[in-house]
């Protein structure tokens, strides 16, 4: 650190990238900058190639679609943990989960079997769901709402920057040296990662609801996430919509992974080609999407994304060939960036002061709805063509885009949720 930060005022304003903010702002950009770089290598290998990993090392289709709903399944108990932290730091509940999940990885790579590759899986997304209600928490305390959308996207551009040739190596990697170090390194990496995020400061004070609650009426308050879905018609509707959305694109989920490896027949190197377009496109997405979301709306980035996601597949049905998968993961890596900050941009403006619980909320429906479709893809397989799945998977998709469209008019005008938008229909 320089003598000129050194002496800085956590308070002082300055002027970076662009934007004025405090000194301490800056500092938690550079925090949070550092610890997505060194998490790309986990990001890439766990995220991108686990499952083709898991299917060579003769995982079967069911084994596909329970690695592919186990994120899902890790997420049934956000709303208890989410509950848990009310009245405490958020950053706890961020960094060990993270910490136990990632070093967990090391078993994967020393044991090399579909159990192992199952268990692992669980583990990781287990500790996943602890941290998933707690990050968006700590971000709304960690950058100012008016910059936050640009934060949030700068430090993802930088990530998929560096996804881009990581995937690419990662592909070649394996091709030549197996799987073993790609995994241990993704673990060593991403608890890397981990250790330096523990060095961000919070900076904003928790809202009116981080009250502790009595234990006679500690159930009531779980369930009580609903309520904030009821008292706010733009979230309902997002919860409906992606539901509806979220659902189709996991029911296509494994079915991806399992076209690729047997019915395309394609190599790790190729799947790393696969996986740099996707990389491509998510880099592009989250400049594109965060200034979307600061200029017009999250809603109008929600669009986008969730047309992304009904594309995907047609593409698979109208050519499935290696340039039409190429393409179709160019347009979920879209939809992925506009998942990870456009939802949290939305709920952030929708129930501001009650993110986590909104945030318990979601992750359980995205718990329910994931822990359901892949495993139900994958039992289809057995009846229907991969063709008809993907046919399946564009109407449920569709179904929420045309959810989404619903007007968000509150049932009672307030200043706290997002207005409707000129000319929504």
């Amino acid at each position: 650190m320089s003598m000129r930060s050194a002496s800085m005022s956590p308070d002082d304003v300055v002027t970076r990238l662009g934007m004025q903010m405090k000194w301490k702002t800056w500092w938690n950009f550079r925090i949070d900058f550092g610890g997505s770089v060194l998490f790309a290598l986990f990001n890439v290998v766990v995220n991108q190639f686990y499952v083709p990993m898991a299917i060579r090392h003769g995982a079967s289709n069911l084994e596909v679609g329970l690695l592919t709903a186990a994120p899902a399944i890790g997420m049934l108990w956000s709303p208890m943990w989410a509950h848990l932290m009310r009245g405490r730091s958020t950053k706890p509940f961020v960094l060990w989960p993270l910490v136990v999940g990632r070093l967990s990885v090391l078993l994967a790579g020393a044991l090399l079997t579909p159990t192992a590759f199952l268990v692992t899986a669980f583990i990781v997304n287990f500790m996943n769901g602890i941290q998933a209600p707690a990050y968006p928490a700590l971000l709304a305390r960690m950058y100012p709402p008016a910059l936050r959308g640009r934060l949030m996207g700068y430090v993802r551009v930088a990530q998929g920057t560096l996804l881009i040739p990581l995937a690419y190596v990662v592909g070649e990697w394996s091709q030549h040296q197996g799987d073993r170090w790609p995994l241990i390194g993704a673990a060593i990496m991403g608890t890397l990662s981990v250790i330096l995020f523990s060095r961000a400061r919070e900076v904003e004070t928790p809202g009116p609801e981080a009250t502790s609650a009595q234990p006679s009426r500690r159930i009531e308050q779980i369930f009580g996430h609903w309520q904030v879905a009821r008292a706010s018609r733009p979230l309902t509707i997002f919860l409906m919509a992606t539901m509806a959305t979220g659902f189709g694109n996991l029911l296509a989920g494994p079915i991806y992974q399992i076209y690729q490896v047997h019915t395309l027949n394609l190599s790790n190197a190729q799947i790393g080609v696969t996986r740099v377009s996707y990389y491509a496109a998510l880099l592009v997405a989250y400049f594109v999407v965060g200034w979307i979301i600061d200029t017009w709306s999250p809603r109008h980035a929600m669009f986008i994304g969730m047309s992304a996601y009904a594309l995907a597949p047609a593409l698979y049905v109208l050519s499935g060939s290696f340039a039409a998968v190429i393409a179709a993961c160019a347009l979920l890596g879209v939809g992925d960036a506009v998942w990870d900050i456009g939802c949290m941009s939305y709920i952030f403006r929708a129930v501001p002061g009650r993110e986590a619980e909104a945030f318990g909320l979601h992750f359980l429906l995205f718990g329910i709805r994931g822990a359901i479709a892949p495993l139900v893809s994958t039992a289809m397989t057995h009846a229907m063509s991969l063709t008809d799945i993907f046919l399946i998977a564009i109407g449920i998709c569709t179904l929420g885009i045309a959810i989404f469209a619903v007007p968000p008019t509150p049932r009672a005008p307030s200043p706290t949720v997002e207005a409707p938008e000129p000319g929504a229909s």
